[in-house]
């Protein structure tokens, strides 16, 4: 409401929401002001208030509806030294509150105009006072005794140290709210500076790993393939060292396309935003397509895949996101599980949630490197035969399972193996349709 009477902060400066507020506190006083002085029998006093009612009155719509705030604010300005002036000669000098009205209308001015007119103000209330008190006491008889009585006098001044001390306060506070009220403005803009100080790292970083996977880690790999593709096209090989450069190749070519997926996946997101699809998804589906695909890297290194999935069981999930989840464990699993080891995938089902988990006996995680695990911080690993990863599979893991209202942490003992758990809604098997995300 009261932005309506004084401006909207977004379309009026903060020194024309102050002048348009003290006209309306003026109009108040002026009002309160005019019958008071009817009654005391002050005429010319309160000819001179109703004027100013009627000029500040002129003056509020030109700041508030007209926008011309300086011209109300130099016309404010004049009116009140004017009016200051007469009401000394007129009502007593220095023995009646004009004075304590000096005062008032100092603040006031203090209050709407800019900072580099204070001085200015401050130079003319200090002058014109000065000058009409000089002029009295020099000129005695040129001020002339306006009240009737005493007891006129005192209403008068104890009313005007009243209306002063009012003003004042509200003036006091108005300038103390207006300055937390700029603080906090200008501490919401630093944090949001913060903010996105802190998001541009981020995004920075992100760029950075992104360059690096490029430059370096996708380009290794696919050297090592055009250099075993060099040694089948150029030299006579027996069959069985073909055939030994043909697994490795093909082993190659597997883990480059799961990087180039990752990669895609990833940069995708960052570059479209997160949207996801969730719907009824059959688990044991998921999981034997995954394993189908990993069961060749399994068997390079004779780890034995096994899985413990009920088929009764669906999930609330994305599809493609849960498979790429999936995969991106298992793979990471067989990569770090020595020659013989095993690798299994089962489930447990409780109050709602499905809980996912992938366990391998292989080299373990250090806890050193617990906390690096999730973030692009990490460095590019190598499996136990040396197999090549970016260090984005379970970064992208972690950010599809918040996608999908899921959880993802890990259990690991540095040598005996680790269990990657994924957590997830459970699903009506019977619900039709996709859900929202």
């Amino acid at each position: 409401m009261w932005d309506k009477v004084v401006g909207d902060p977004a379309e009026f400066t903060l020194e024309n929401r102050a002048f348009n507020s003290i006209s309306v506190i003026t109009l108040a006083l002026l009002t309160v002001l005019l019958p008071f002085n009817m009654w005391l029998g002050l005429t010319a006093i309160w000819i001179i208030v109703l004027v100013l009612l009627i000029l500040q009155i002129f003056f509020l719509w030109l700041s508030r509806f007209k926008r011309i705030y300086n011209v109300s604010m130099l016309a404010y300005v004049i009116v009140s030294y004017i009016t200051l002036t007469a009401t000394y000669y007129l009502n007593s000098g220095s023995h009646g509150p004009a004075l304590l009205l000096f005062f008032l209308t100092f603040n006031l001015l203090i209050a709407f105009s800019p900072r580099k007119q204070h001085w200015l103000w401050a130079t003319l209330h200090l002058v014109i006072p000065i000058a009409l008190l000089t002029k009295e006491y020099l000129q005695p008889s040129w001020i002339e005794d306006s009240y009737k009585s005493a007891q006129n006098r005192y209403i008068d001044l104890a009313s005007s140290y009243f209306v002063t001390l009012t003003c004042t306060f509200l003036i006091t506070n108005y300038l103390r709210n207006n300055y937390n009220r700029e603080k906090k403005n200008a501490e919401d803009r630093a944090d949001k500076i913060d903010i996105q100080n802190a998001n541009l790292e981020q995004l920075n970083q992100k760029k950075d790993k992104l360059f690096s996977i490029i430059a370096h880690d996708l380009q290794s790999p696919l050297n090592s393939i055009i250099t075993t593709l060099h040694l089948i096209a150029e030299y006579e090989l027996s069959e069985e060292e073909r055939k030994m450069l043909g697994d490795e190749l093909l082993t190659m070519t597997k883990n480059t396309s799961n990087m180039l997926t990752n990669l895609l996946t990833w940069s995708k997101m960052q570059m479209d935003g997160r949207g996801v699809r969730l719907s009824p998804v059959h688990v044991y589906d998921v999981v034997q397509r995954v394993l189908a695909i990993q069961q060749i890297l399994a068997d390079k290194k004779h780890v034995t895949l096994t899985s413990k999935i009920d088929p009764a069981v669906y999930v609330t999930a994305d599809n493609n996101m849960l498979e790429l989840i999936i995969r991106n464990l298992v793979n990471n699993a067989i990569k770090f599980t020595p020659n013989n080891g095993q690798v299994k995938i089962s489930l447990n089902v409780k109050d709602g949630i499905c809980q996912l988990m992938v366990t391998d006996n292989g080299i373990g995680i250090d806890s050193s490197h617990k906390d690096e695990i999730f973030s692009l911080k990490t460095q590019s690993t190598f499996g136990t035969n040396n197999e090549k990863g970016i260090g984005l599979g379970l970064v992208l893991c972690k950010e599809l399972q918040a996608l999908q209202h899921g959880e993802l942490w890990f259990e690991s003992v540095p040598g005996k193996g680790t269990t990657f758990f994924a957590t997830i809604p459970v699903a009506n098997p019977a619900a039709d349709g996709r859900l929202s995300a």
